[in-house]
């Protein structure tokens, strides 16, 4: 009777100890689209409060980038992008880096353009924080939509996805016919957002069409 009153207590702390971990992060891909714009999201969370987020963004002629966001108890504390942007009448390349306390306030910045170290302004610095804080509810509202997320590359008459797994798609009449013949010739890679079905999944906008493959990866730039 003793060993099994010790049995009993032993698994009631080992369920105590076990439950008093919190949870792994999870993370969720979804996308947008809007004239230009087009973006893919990587949103992270862990017990149902967001802590991270990163994005892969195009905006046609002026340009692309990716960014990586953190926040800490539900305040933004770092921002890190890169890409191309449109300066004068041409694409250069920039860098910028922000870290933000708890208040919300810049505690260290670097912004670069080609080679060039530029300062950032109160407003700017502003403007990006407000920015992230608005490119999180614009991901919370995608996938509140179930905004799914497919990247696969034409092989004869079949898309293959990144895993080599085949896909079955429709695409939404609001795409051109036009536009879905060419982008279905062998060899181009797409990367489309839109709702799954039980048979096809609809693609209701596209993000990204190569000649290539070129299978998107979250991106990491807080770790590099």
């Amino acid at each position: 009777m003793r060993s099994k009153f010790w049995i009993v207590a032993l698994m009631v702390i080992l369920v105590g100890c076990s439950s008093g971990q919190p949870s792994k992060p999870v993370t969720h891909m979804t996308a947008a689209s809007a004239g230009d714009y087009r973006a893919v999201y990587w949103l992270d969370s862990q017990q149902g409060q967001v802590i991270g987020l990163a994005e892969q963004v195009w905006q046609g002629d002026y340009g692309r980038y990716r960014s990586e966001y953190v926040w800490r108890d539900g305040s933004l504390r770092a921002i890190k992008r890169e890409g191309t942007q449109l300066a004068g009448a041409a694409l250069a390349p920039f860098s910028i880096y922000v870290r933000f306390d708890a208040s919300g306030e810049p505690v260290f910045q670097r912004y670069q353009q080609d080679e060039t170290l530029l300062p950032l302004s109160s407003a700017t610095l502003t403007r990006l924080y407000q920015e992230a804080n608005q490119v999180q509810q614009q991901a919370k509202t995608q996938l509140s939509r179930d905004v799914s997320v497919w990247q696969a590359q034409r092989q004869g008459d079949r898309w293959v996805d990144c895993r080599g797994d085949t896909q079955r798609w429709t695409f939404s009449d609001t795409i051109d016919p036009s536009v879905v013949s060419q982008i279905s010739q062998p060899g181009t890679f797409l990367v489309a957002g839109g709702d799954s079905g039980i048979l096809r999944d609809n693609i209701d906008f596209l993000v990204y069409v190569d000649n290539n493959k070129a299978c998107l990866q979250r991106p990491r730039l807080l770790d590099e």
